[in-house]
């Protein structure tokens, strides 16, 4: 059995019509974008059970330099959302969904929520469960629920994994309470480096990565769910515009070692190296260094330099919703 299975039509549309962007469009794992609504979406992915097994070498604890960046994404998505997330109600409740080893959860928690999340990886769930009640969920599922609303629903780097990014985004919106926030993050397709590496670009996490969006195309998936995107988000910041291209570096290196070389259903195991795993004291000084690089870099992104281009050119999109008025209930 092929370990690729192919993606016959658009996940956010159907359209099966589409024009290649990054290969040929006969290769297993080339991109190609939707002819209805410009989504760009892989062609074919990895099976689910081939990346599960990925996924649980990853459910080990974190060290304080993953913490401490995770408290900065938060302080972010609270710039976003206009000083709402970090100020919860008493009793207010989170729900993370793909939470993996429950890392956002726990700086919620310190921020003041109640936690919940949902996670489909056993041996990441197990993890999470320590500290946070965890729902086993398909997001894709038309009745899938954990019988709640939320102050605050948060999904980061999950919706590009998903062959129904519309239902997920469903998800969201029948879990927000109706003055809820949510908070969702994915890859840019419009991300600079991207366009330095092409199809080589370790980001881009060729056969597990299904959708690419950029802000019209995320935007439009949101809205038809039931969303209202109150902020969308992208400016460059030295963390994620230099580590993914020394990543991406490193990759090509160990591709000159005949030994170390990896096949193509072994995407997942490319994280694993010594460049992710370096020592927290390397590691830390490393994004430090680049962090500081960030506020230059915010002025750079001034909607007046070139026309605001680079301020849509960041290796991730953030955006901010609520449920729609229309959506909304008592």
């Amino acid at each position: 059995m092929s370990a690729v299975e192919p993606v016959d039509a658009c996940p956010a549309c159907g359209e099966r019509a589409r024009t290649p962007v990054l290969g040929d469009g006969h290769g297993a794992l080339d991109l190609a974008r939707c002819e209805r609504c410009g989504l760009v979406h892989a062609i074919g992915r990895v099976r689910t059970d081939v990346l599960d097994a990925g996924y649980g070498v990853r459910a080990q604890g974190h060290d304080e330099v993953d913490r401490e960046r995770k408290r900065r994404a938060v302080a972010l998505y609270d710039e976003l959302s206009h000083g709402r997330l970090m100020r919860p109600e008493p009793g207010a409740t989170a729900l993370d969904l793909g939470c993996n080893t429950g890392l956002l959860l726990d700086v919620l928690a310190e921020v003041g929520y109640a936690t919940e999340g949902v996670e489909r990886s056993p041996g990441a769930r197990a993890f999470a469960e320590r500290s946070h009640r965890i729902h086993d969920l398909d997001l894709e599922a038309p009745g899938a629920t954990t019988g709640r609303r939320y102050a605050l629903v948060t999904m980061t780097h999950v919706l590009e994994h998903m062959g129904d990014p519309v239902a997920v985004a469903r998800f969201v919106a029948r879990h927000l309470d109706d003055d809820g926030i949510g908070v969702i993050e994915v890859p840019n397709w419009d991300d600079i480096a991207r366009g330095v590496w092409g199809a080589r670009y370790r980001p881009l996490e060729l056969g597990d990565h299904v959708c690419f969006f950029d802000r019209d195309t995320l935007g439009e998936v949101l809205r038809r769910a039931g969303l209202e995107v109150r902020t969308m988000w992208s400016r460059p910041q030295g963390a994620t515009l230099v580590m993914p291209s020394l990543l991406t570096a490193l990759d090509h290196a160990r591709a000159l070692v005949p030994w170390s070389r990896t096949s193509t259903a072994g995407a997942m195991s490319a994280r694993e190296d010594l460049g992710e795993r370096a020592s927290g004291t390397l590691r830390a000084r490393v994004l430090g260094a680049l962090d500081r690089l960030d506020p230059w870099l915010a002025r750079v992104a001034s909607p007046d330099f070139v026309g605001g281009w680079f301020s849509r050119a960041g290796a991730n999109l953030v955006a901010i919703v609520s449920r729609a008025p229309d959506q909304q209930r008592s």
